[in-house]
């Protein structure tokens, strides 16, 4: 990454979204071009920030690495008025007048937590302390990552959950996972003084959750402790798997994926006697999995226990997988069925499916036409995003049944025309977040003819766009393997292969969701 020639000024008239990705912004009113392009709020106003936190350049315009003293945090500083209600997706909490806050005898600072199941969080954060390097880490999460994962910023499970819990229990491998996760994202944009700090959080992480999971075998091990240290490890390896994603999507996110299946898996057994933040975190765990092993089958990436996988979503809270994947429960589960069905067919040399497979195909698509994905009025002004993406992820799931089932190519009439479909709708989906990437996959690999030279250019754009917004490392293997596909189809054009191609990919597995 660049750096500002010696007294050059930096000019602070950019919109703040601009001024966060590091870029230089057109500065037109009321949204910038930049903004407009990728779908973000787009705000001109001044943001404050600790003076602590700012990194400063040297002398000679290099940037300084961390201290050893900011990695241990000896100095620190304290969020005064952060409160459970800050992280609360209703904002609810106790009432509090204006200019109170609550005492420093409220909690001590090793956060004692209460013996309560039904409320096994402290009522309040504060004080909050942290040193200067996690608490520039952990602002970078909340406030520029964590708004970027969803469609809906109110409803976001990684703010409302996530941090929530990960600030109560600081000593938990949680908190560690969080800033791990926020110096992977800050190595990614170009800060390579951040490498070692992503890896030093990661092995915390990674020994925090080793006792934690020895915790939970411990007979030892109270109740209310053991319910603790399950959240502890339910929401670290959601973020553990959001790390191997983000940073390389190498095969070993599907590690974090295999052990979670069986670990929530029996969780749900055991839902009546949870809080309602445990339920949610439950749900919004199971939800994360279940789309990445049900979008990753999709793209090659074997994915053990599909049946399990298409069981846990159907026990899934349906808000929850909306608001989160953009696609509805009924729309994942044929997806997941669409490949259940293919694995029976197996390599099977036959040109008609046996009739049991006919008849679960004919169901499946019938079911696909009929799907009517209604979004609930409670995303409010973003209702209309949710239908757009849902209805997209409807028609790719009609393209993927006809190229995995029926093996049809790129020229099929009725693959030309569900291309087309798509095509149509995929710049009304904004890039601000990642759901769109499911879609683009599909149509790039199994549906884009070699000669639709303008298609292919747009395609391509689109994902380094998405790219661009958070250098997301999934969306890079992505791009690889739809040029990889191409390159064989151009080889071979007048070879109509279907999903077929896509098998023994060199790019090992794949996260789409």
């Amino acid at each position: 990454m660049g750096h500002r020639a010696k007294g050059e000024l930096r000019t602070r008239s950019g919109c703040r979204k601009c001024r966060e990705r590091r870029v230089k912004c057109p500065e037109q009113r009321p949204i910038c071009g930049h903004c407009k392009r990728l779908g973000f709020t787009c705000r001109y106003e001044i943001k404050l920030n600790w003076q602590d936190v700012v990194l400063f350049e040297s002398n000679d315009g290099m940037t300084q690495e961390l201290p050893e003293d900011l990695l241990i945090s000896i100095q620190s500083w304290m969020f005064l008025n952060t409160v459970q209600a800050d992280f609360n997706l209703d904002g609810g909490g106790p009432d509090i007048e204006d200019g109170e806050h609550p005492s420093a005898q409220t909690v001590d600072l090793d956060l004692e937590y209460q013996s309560d199941v039904l409320a096994p969080y402290p009522q309040y954060l504060s004080p909050f302390r942290l040193g200067e390097a996690e608490g520039y880490l952990w602002s970078y999460f909340d406030q520029f990552m964590a708004p970027q994962i969803v469609i809906d910023p109110g409803f976001n499970p990684y703010r409302h959950i996530v941090l929530k819990l990960a600030s109560c229990f600081r000593e938990g491998p949680l908190y560690q996972c969080v800033l791990a996760v926020a110096a992977n994202q800050l190595h990614s944009t170009g800060r390579p003084e951040y490498k070692s700090v992503m890896w030093l959080h990661r092995a915390k992480a990674l020994r925090l959750l080793r006792a934690q999971i020895a915790r939970l075998a411990s007979p030892e091990t109270e109740e209310v402790g053991c319910r603790a240290s399950t959240d502890q490890v339910i929401a670290s390896t959601i973020m553990l798997a959001f790390f191997e994603i983000s940073k390389d999507c190498s095969d070993s996110w599907t590690v974090h994926s295999d052990f979670a299946r069986s670990f929530l898996s029996s969780r749900l057994g055991d839902v009546r006697s949870l809080s309602a933040e445990q339920e949610a975190l439950l749900y919004f765990a199971v939800t994360y999995f279940v789309s990445h092993d049900i979008l990753a089958a999709t793209g090659g990436t074997l994915v053990e226990a599909a049946g399990m996988v298409s069981e846990m979503c159907k026990s899934t809270n349906n808000s929850t997988i909306l608001g989160i994947t953009g696609c509805t429960k009924d729309l994942l589960i044929l997806i997941s069925e669409i490949t259940q069905m293919s694995l029976l067919i197996g390599q099977s040399s036959k040109k008609q499916l046996p009739p049991a497979v006919q008849q679960r195909r004919d169901n499946v698509e019938r079911l696909l036409h009929q799907l009517r994905q209604d979004i609930p009025g409670e995303f409010g002004s973003f209702k209309s995003e949710f239908a757009m993406v849902a209805e997209v992820k409807r028609l790719t799931t009609i393209l993927y049944l006809y190229s995995r089932i029926d093996g049809a190519g790129p020229h099929e009439p009725h693959i030309i025309r569900i291309t087309s479909q798509i095509l149509s709708l995929l710049p009304k989906i904004s890039l601000r977040t990642h759901t769109g990437l499911w879609p683009l996959f599909i149509v790039a690999t199994l549906g884009v003819r070699p000669e639709c030279d303008e298609d292919r250019k747009f395609l391509l754009s689109r994902l380094t766009e998405l790219y661009e917004t958070r250098q997301l490392a999934n969306v890079h293997k992505a791009r690889l393997i739809v040029e990889d596909v191409w390159k064989k189809r151009d080889l071979r054009p007048e070879d109509s292969e279907g999903w077929s191609i896509l098998q023994g990919r060199r790019h090992g597995a794949i996260s789409l969701a």
